[in-house]
This record gives structure tokens, C-alpha cells and sequence, in this order.
């Protein structure tokens, strides 16, 4: 068993310690304040302390992980060697240490997302801005440094303690999808079709006219109903889907049917048939989290069982309040943490992680399940078609070097065969293509 060395006790080295060894590495360890205990402890051990102890592994330690308040943090961010000669920008360097940084520190600045404490300007939708992140602005935002600071420890600690083995772990993909308009033409009412119709005719669209009647005659599948395709898709590459459902009263954000209409019904229970569900609180439950509950508690109705998984919609969270807000609503594995403006590892990571909140300084029963990329980034900043598949497939390499879990978003109408659509279901495919 390996023994870790502190100066003293912390809930935040508690957490990273067990998100390391424990979740990522396998290995049983445990932590001792007691110097006499290190010293005359025969077998693998780290000395996690501001000196060295004699000849220990030594990590050299930083005040982050002892501290107990949320302070602007001053991080420069430089580079190391990794064990194959390549550069590594790392946070919290210190040359006079056995790992060149203190990882701790660094992973847990990371995941525990600890710059949104600080005051930021948001941006339009009152989310902090990927452009506002350490990460961007040391051009690593697309790079899971956390995973890679944690491959350099487990490869020099199977160099100083070949008899510690650790577990690997393996390169997964999870497809998942946001149904924030189920279908183009089905299920509105008469109100909004004869409404929809008169817009139509006014920017003279007649495609769409046409489109419209021969759907709701029947005499076409509706042009956003890709359900069965996403099925099919995942099911011949053997991957896993989860779809995240709004249930949301109507509004200018949330415009999906309405969650009491036969179609949405009909929907959720197909597609409980082949996949996971989630819901996907509505875009004003940031400001107002009691309405997670009540969207999740519709969700359960329609579909007769209790619903865990959820994302928020537009990617809008505000920590600690929205995650500390589904986890008194019954949530316990979260799929928001990515950035909507662009794709990358927005806590640094590409495996999940449990919540902490640094507020009340301890770890929540909330699995983080960090977002590789969202479809949309590439769409809103007109990204050309070619460059954003050679994005997203060097995020799948990224991944894989790594043996994490890469995460997808989609959205039901953007892998339909419309026009505007069909490159981009194309894209899709190639994606899935990748991961399998």
C-alpha cells in the first residue's frame, strides 16, 4: 500500500489523492501526518511536504491544497519534460522536486474549476467564457493536461516502485444528444403551424411550405426525426447514446413541444427502448434552480423511472449553485462541463470526476462527465467543414493517448439530411467512424 506524507490534514488533498490513486490509478493508499510513521515505513511512499525527507519520492507542495478560502490564485504556466522528451506546460513548477511540479496543486485547480469562483465577466448568456480560461490563454484548451500530468506520475512512480501496479484504463465514446426541438413539423398546434405558415409565405420559403403538408399528411418522415438513424449508427458501432430532453415551459430559450404533447410522449418512451435519457434543464434554471426539479420530476413521469443524468441547456451553469442545485434534486451525473464557444477539456480533463465545492470545502456525490465537443462551436464560428473534422478527429487522438472517455454533443436536426444539415451529418458519421 502506498503511504502519503502531509504536514497536515485537508479535505482538498483528500480529494485529489483518492481522484488520482484511487479512481485513475487503482492503488490502495493511505495518508499520514505523523513524521516517525513515514519515516520507518518499509515499503512505497510519497513525501508530500514543503522538504525532502532522506531519499522519498518528494513532491514539493504548494499552499493551494492547505488553504481553506478562494483567493485569486497567481499561476504561471510553463513546461516540462514528459518521460518521452516532449513538452508538457504544467502549473505550480518547482525544479527542486522529484516531478519538476506539484501535481496535486495543478489537478486540483483544474477540476475543481477553481477560476469560475473568481468574479468574470460572462458572457451573452451569462456563462464564463472558454476565452477567459487558463487554459486558452495558454493555448492547452484542447489538450486533457490533467490526464497527461497523471501519466507522468504513473510512469515515474512504476520507475521507483515497479512492484506498486496500477490498473489501465480504457479509450471509451459516448455519443450523447440534445433534443431542444424534437421535430421540424410534428406535434405543433394549430396556432403555431398556421403561424409558422404565414412566416413561411412572407420570406416566400416554399420548400418549407411543401415540406410541411407532405409531413403532417404522413406521406414523409418528418425532416428532424433522426432517431432511428442515431439508433442504428450507434448500435452497428457498438457505442453507447444518452439523449437530454427539455422539458421546459415555453419561452424565447426553451422551444421545444410541450412535454405534455403525444408526439414528445411517444418519443421518450421509443427511445428509452435503445438508450440512456437525461433531462436537460431549461436555460432559465441558472437564475431559477427550482425549476429542476419540476422539469426533471416530468421527465420521470412520462417515462416511469428515476432520472440521474442531466445537462444544462445552452451549457449554462454557474458553480457551486446549479450543481449543488441537481444534486438536491436527485441528479447525480452531470454532462455540462464543456464550453459552447469552442471544443476542448474545459476542467483539463477527459475522464469523470466527482464535484467539489469549494464553498463548502468538500467532495459532492455528482459525476462530472467532462464534454469533448459540441457540434454548435464549429457551426456559430462558421468553422470551414474540412478544418472542423481535422479538429475533431485530433480530439479523439488527444483522447486516446490518454485512454479517456471522449463525449460528444449533437443535436437531433444538426444529423438530419436538410440542406443545411447534410455535410454536417456527414461529419457525424465520420466521428463515429473514429471512435469506434
Amino acid at each position: 500500500m502506498l503511504l502519503i506524507y502531509i504536514t497536515e490534514n485537508s479535505e482538498r488533498c483528500q480529494y485529489v489523492f483518492e481522484l488520482i490513486f484511487k479512481q485513475d490509478f487503482g492503488i490502495e493508499y493511505r495518508v499520514t501526518t505523523d513524521l516517525n510513521v513515514f519515516n520507518t515505513y518499509a515499503q512505497e511512499k510519497i513525501n508530500y511536504s514543503n522538504a525532502r525527507i532522506g531519499d522519498s519520492f518528494f513532491i514539493k507542495a504548494t499552499p493551494l491544497l492547505f488553504e481553506k478560502e478562494i483567493k485569486q490564485q497567481h499561476i504561471t504556466v510553463t513546461q516540462i519534460m514528459d518521460s518521452q522528451k516532449e513538452q508538457v506546460k504544467v502549473l505550480f513548477a518547482n525544479e527542486n522536486c522529484d516531478l519538476g511540479f506539484d501535481i496535486f496543486s495543478s489537478v486540483f485547480y483544474m477540476v475543481s474549476r477553481y477560476e469560475e469562483y473568481s468574479p468574470f465577466t460572462p458572457d451573452d448568456d451569462g456563462r464564463f467564457k472558454a476565452s477567459d480560461s487558463l487554459a486558452f490563454k495558454n493555448d492547452f484548451l484542447q489538450i486533457p493536461v490533467v490526464n497527461i500530468w497523471s501519466d507522468i506520475l504513473k510512469n515515474r512512480m512504476g520507475e521507483m516502485f515497479p512492484s506498486l501496479g496500477t490498473k489501465n484504463s480504457l479509450f471509451n465514446a459516448l455519443l450523447t444528444y440534445d433534443i431542444d426541438v424534437a421535430y421540424k413539423f410534428k406535434g405543433r398546434s394549430i396556432v403555431r403551424t398556421l403561424g409558422s405558415i404565414a412566416k413561411d409565405i412572407l420570406n416566400l420559403r416554399l420548400k418549407n411550405i411543401c415540406q410541411r403538408f407532405i409531413t403532417l399528411l404522413n406521406f414523409q418522415k418528418d425532416p428532424w426525426d433522426t432517431y432511428k438513424y442515431l439508433s442504428e449508427a450507434s448500435t452497428s458501432a457498438d457505442l453507447k447514446m444518452v439523449f437530454f430532453f427539455l422539458m421546459a415551459d415555453k419561452s424565447a430559450n426553451d422551444r421545444n413541444l410541450d412535454y405534455s404533447n403525444p408526439w414528445m410522449k411517444r418519443l421518450i418512451r421509443n427511445v428509452m427502448q435503445h438508450s440512456n435519457i437525461g433531462i436537460h434543464p431549461s436555460y432559465s434554471t441558472t437564475e431559477f434552480p427550482e425549476k429542476i426539479e419540476i422539469e426533471k420530476k416530468r421527465l420521470e413521469r412520462i417515462c416511469g423511472e428515476q432520472i440521474i443524468k442531466s445537462r444544462q441547456h445552452y451549457l449554462k451553469f454557474r458553480l457551486p449553485g446549479t450543481y449543488c442545485s441537481l444534486i438536491a434534486a436527485g441528479i447525480t451525473e452531470e454532462y455540462s462541463m464543456g464550453f459552447s464557444e469552442m471544443p476542448g477539456f474545459r476542467a483539463g480533463t477527459c475522464k469523470p470526476f466527482y464535484f467539489y465545492d469549494l464553498k463548502k470545502e468538500k467532495v459532492a456525490f455528482l459525476k462530472i462527465f467532462p464534454v469533448t465537443l459540441m457540434e454548435s462551436s464549429f457551426m456559430e464560428s462558421k468553422t470551414d467543414l474540412e478544418q472542423s473534422l481535422q479538429q475533431i478527429l485530433n480530439l479523439i487522438r488527444e483522447v486516446r493517448k490518454v485512454q479517456g472517455t471522449f463525449v460528444s454533443i449533437w443535436h437531433n436536426h444538426t444529423v438530419s439530411d436538410t440542406s443545411e444539415y447534410k455535410a454536417w451529418k456527414r461529419i457525424h458519421e465520420k466521428m463515429i467512424l473514429a471512435v469506434q
